[in-house]
């Protein structure tokens, strides 16, 4: 299945919101495979300091994730092929998220505002908060994937046990068709048999009668 990566501009889009449609997208996939449409959600990637993320579909046709995207109402820039370069041999469950590599900083002292109430949030405890949430996603999206790869699996097993039930049962027809033919064969020749047999003793009886006939007949003139 050929694979495309959808790009989304986050910097109007709540980290929280993007977040909770992802099941939205998933299911809104799993709504296009039940029309035909060959369409599944891979994974996400959230770049939290250019405020970009990437998704990654398996599709046949393009249109079907923009009609996913729609049907989950998440916002995309464009959706543009890509090839998957993972060399052979390497297991998919390996893969891991990770977060942006960043220079450690200064730890802070927190210290309560003027109004009692807790500090502002810097940039970067908002950038660890969403590094720490797409990992959190990818890691889902992983076990969610294997989930569909797996649904995918059993219904083509299904399938094929399908095939193989029709063939089964057309072959117990075909030997249920034999049997008739082969019974019916057998009573025909039974009837032959017994028609054979009746008239084998029938000929025996004259041959027999004949026989003692020209028997008597010598005796017959002696006693004259």
């Amino acid at each position: 299945m050929p694979l495309f990566a959808v790009e989304r501009d986050l910097s109007q889009v709540p980290p929280e919101y993007f977040r909770s449609n992802l099941p939205s997208l998933v299911a809104a996939c799993a709504r296009l495979q039940g029309l035909g449409k060959k369409v599944r959600y891979i994974s996400s990637a959230v770049f939290p300091a250019e405020a970009r993320g990437l998704c990654l579909f398996g599709a046949e046709e393009p249109e079907w994730i923009h009609e996913a995207n729609e049907a989950a109402r998440l916002p995309y820039s464009r959706i543009f092929a890509v090839l998957d370069l993972t060399p052979t041999g390497v297991r998919r469950d390996l893969s891991r998220g990770r977060w942006p590599a960043r220079a450690d900083a200064p730890t802070a002292v927190p210290h309560e505002t003027s109004n009692g109430g807790p500090p502002p949030r810097s940039s970067a405890q908002i950038t660890d908060e969403m590094a720490r949430w797409s990992d959190e996603v990818h890691q889902i999206m992983q076990v969610l994937g294997g989930w569909l790869e797996d649904a995918g699996r059993l219904q083509a097993d299904v399938g094929a046990l399908e095939t193989e039930r029709a063939t089964l049962a057309e072959e117990v027809r075909r030997l249920r068709e034999e049997n008739d033919g082969l019974r019916a064969e057998r009573d025909d020749l039974s009837s032959a048999v017994q028609t054979l047999a009746g008239q084998a003793t029938r000929t025996a009886d004259e041959v027999l009668q004949r026989i003692g006939g020209r028997r008597e007949a010598p005796g017959t003139l002696a006693g004259r």
